[in-house]
């Protein structure tokens, strides 16, 4: 049974994102649709249904932008319905959201058509930010558990930006001051927090990134454009950020 989103206005001059979600947990699905339905410029929630089967009739009928599907659904995993649902709707944007990753199945899923993954131990904001790059054309991948992105979504020539890990506007403005050669205790006077609070960031962000040391850390900022060069501190990584890390 096809449940409409609630609050979505039926004609909007914005062209909003058609969406259908796919969650066999119906607190899960009102969740989702409630939450992005209140953007109703840029989300129009079509359907929340909690089957393969009911995800293929809604893809066939309603011919959504995107698709949010989980990957774990009582009639069909995801693996055997990807194709049906790829061939009722080839245009259709395909986020992938599970609570149980495997890198395989991941890697197996990319294959057969799915644009973007995300788990559900992720941040809203991180799924926030899957839902927009996929809508958008790009593949995401944001996974603590399932290992590195499928390779075919590394090679497709059409993603507009490498994919990355979703950081927050905080972790962002601490990575750009690490690659300006700050410390934690200058930072933390900076951003007027505690440094006890820019350690716990600094180690996040190597976890998130995958990072082993502060060195890596910095190249990595430096190569996905997260800082630039301070050209009052000519060696970035220099004595001061050894000290760091």
């Amino acid at each position: 049974m096809l449940v409409p989103g609630r609050d979505v206005p039926e004609n909007v001059s914005t062209h909003p994102t058609r969406i259908v979600i796919v969650d066999d947990h119906a607190f899960l699905r009102d969740v989702m649709a409630r939450a992005l339905a209140r953007q109703r410029t840029r989300y129009s929630i079509l359907a929340t249904v909690g089957t393969a089967a009911e995800a293929i009739a809604a893809c066939r009928e309603l011919r959504p932008d995107l698709l949010i599907l989980d990957i774990n659904l009582p009639d069909r995993n995801a693996i055997d319905a990807l194709p049906e649902l790829r061939r009722v709707a080839p245009a259709t944007r395909v986020l992938l959201c599970t609570g149980f990753p495997t890198g395989d199945r991941i890697s197996d899923l990319a294959a057969l058509g799915a644009h973007g993954f995300v788990e559900k131990t992720n941040t809203w904001d991180e799924f926030l930010h899957a839902v927009e790059q996929v809508s958008r054309g790009e593949y995401y991948f944001c996974s603590h558990n399932a290992g590195g992105a499928p390779e075919s979504w590394q090679k497709k020539k059409s993603e507009r930006t490498p994919l990355a890990p979703y950081l927050t506007p905080r972790e962002k403005e601490i990575i750009a001051l690490v690659a300006q050669g700050f410390t934690s205790k200058e930072i933390a006077a900076k951003l007027h927090i505690s440094v006890a609070t820019v350690e716990t960031h600094r180690t996040n962000l190597m976890a998130k990134l995958r990072v082993r040391n502060v060195a890596e850390l910095v190249s990595w900022a430096f190569r996905m454009g997260q800082a630039k060069p301070n050209p009052k501190t000519p060696l970035a990584f220099g004595a001061r950020n050894q000290r760091n890390a």
